[in-house]
């Protein structure tokens, strides 16, 4: 019952945004180039491989898959190309489109989810980010342990969330803070000299 009820919290959302077809959109090359046109928003399984694009004023339609463009964004999402690693020491991995969650709020950490399926069920994957670096999973059902793990370095924030002042839904308030915390840690060092 508990794996049902989880599946359909994290299921649903993601059907939510929009049904599949040609919405309006941008790709963003590797060279840094937007392309204004139209996207197919396929379902979640799909578009995390792969998009198609028409862009505006021409038909033909191009198959981008991750890495052969930065990014892009549809029905106020965006999705960047990431590498989908379960082992952070291992240097590769699976390339896919992530929907990045905190696109409007500029910082060093950013929250990634990937919709992934093991054949028989679809769920989404939360990834936190911290720069351009690898992808830390949050574990949803041992979120307070696995999410104070990436945020070690903030002994405070740590001990909030081990003291359950922070659930799975203030994931984006803990990175807001943890954000906020480590841009006025870098003026202060900046200044401190």
């Amino acid at each position: 019952m508990r794996l049902r009820l989880f599946l359909f919290f994290t299921i649903v959302p993601f059907l939510a945004f929009a049904q599949p077809g040609w919405l309006d959109g941008y790709v963003i090359t590797n060279t840094r180039d937007t392309l204004y046109g139209k996207i197919y928003y396929a379902p979640p399984g799909q578009r995390s491989a792969k998009i198609t694009f028409k862009e505006d004023g021409k038909n033909e339609k191009v198959k981008y898959r991750p890495f052969t463009i930065k990014g892009y964004f549809v029905n106020k999402q965006y999705f960047a190309s990431r590498i989908y690693d379960v082992d952070a020491s291992s240097s590769f991995g699976l390339a896919v489109f992530m929907r990045w969650v905190n696109y409007e709020k500029k910082g060093p950490v950013k929250i990634f989810e990937y919709w992934n399926t093991d054949q028989q069920f679809g769920f989404t994957q939360t990834f936190l980010a911290k720069s351009e670096g690898t992808s830390f999973e949050i574990d949803m059902m041992r979120f307070k342990k696995t999410t104070a793990i990436f945020f070690r370095d903030y002994p405070e924030l740590q001990n909030d969330i081990l003291e359950g002042h922070y659930g799975r839904k203030q994931l984006e308030e803990i990175v807001d803070r943890y954000n906020a915390w480590r841009k006025f840690d870098k003026w202060n060092k900046k200044y401190s000299d």
